[in-house]
């Protein structure tokens, strides 16, 4: 959320990427609990960049337009409460078609 997602990819990711393969963490369900954890933070204020734009679009203050998102928000939570402490929901399809 106060960090922008380039700097998340570049600077971040490759620090954190040698620890969660000591871990045994799976790098398909770290790659989407990562992506899902990016978009919350460009859908959210401080730095949701995602919001200063739908507003330069429709031309709504920035206020309407985060009013109208945090329901999304709050699903968006709920999702990534769900994929990080039960692997198997994103890991289904990589399992049943392996790898």
């Amino acid at each position: 959320m106060f960090i922008d997602t380039s700097t998340i990819i570049l600077v971040f990711i490759p620090m954190v990427l040698p620890l969660v393969n000591e871990l045994g963490i799976d790098l398909i369900h770290f790659g989407v609990v990562i992506v899902l954890n990016m978009m919350i933070g460009l859908s959210t204020p401080p730095m949701g960049m995602l919001l200063f734009i739908v507003s330069g679009i429709s031309g709504c203050p920035l206020s309407v337009v985060i009013r109208e998102t945090l329901p999304m928000v709050f699903v968006l939570l709920a999702v990534l409460f769900l994929i990080t402490y039960f692997p198997p929901i994103v890991m289904f399809i990589p399992d049943t078609f392996g790898r």
